[in-house]
């Protein structure tokens, strides 16, 4: 049987620095995925409150269409200014 080889006390600590090095990257890529799962988890939610809200920008469009009829209103005033009427013209059949 051969005799053991005892490396040297640098070239140990050049492998520990390579191990510790590699332990680190792939703590590293693993606080990465964590941060997309969060991020993906974010988007979602947002997405959801998203929909929710032009929803609701929906329904209270509709609910004032309703009761005021169509028109806009100037948020920072309160004021509501009807839009005009179209008028309805009809030609007379043709003989």
């Amino acid at each position: 049987m051969a005799d053991a080889i005892k490396f040297t006390e640098e070239e140990l600590q050049s492998i520990t620095d390579l191990q510790q090095s590699y332990n680190q990257i792939t703590m590293a890529m693993g606080q990465i995925a964590i941060s997309k799962l969060n991020m993906e988890e974010r988007e979602t939610a947002l997405r959801s409150t998203l929909l929710d809200t032009r929803n609701k920008e929906e329904e209270i469009a509709k609910s004032f269409t309703e009761k005021y009829g169509k028109g806009s209103l100037d948020i920072s005033t309160g004021e509501f200014t009807p839009a005009p009427e179209e008028e309805t013209t009809e030609e007379a059949p043709q003989k």
